[in-house]
């Protein structure tokens, strides 16, 4: 069974944002804490509801699609 997934790049001012994220839905595989930002993966199906909750989220500068994700591979 595969699942669709989906690789968001997390641009963010503050320490705190990261514990907002953790209570996400989203698996978070990487955190610079010296250029702020975060990369997250999470279902593709998910992804309007997760971007609703994170458009709220407070200190969150800017997120959007990985420029390494590739359409195409499935895992």
């Amino acid at each position: 069974m595969y699942t669709n997934r989906i690789s968001y790049v997390a641009i963010y001012h503050g320490k705190h944002v990261l514990n907002k994220l953790k209570n996400l839905p989203v698996d978070i595989s990487y955190i610079s804490e010296k250029q702020h930002y975060a990369v997250l993966y999470f279902d593709k199906s998910n992804e309007e509801m997760i971007i609703k909750q994170m458009k709220n989220v407070k200190g969150l500068k800017h997120f959007g699609p990985s420029q390494t994700y590739d359409q195409e591979l499935n895992f």
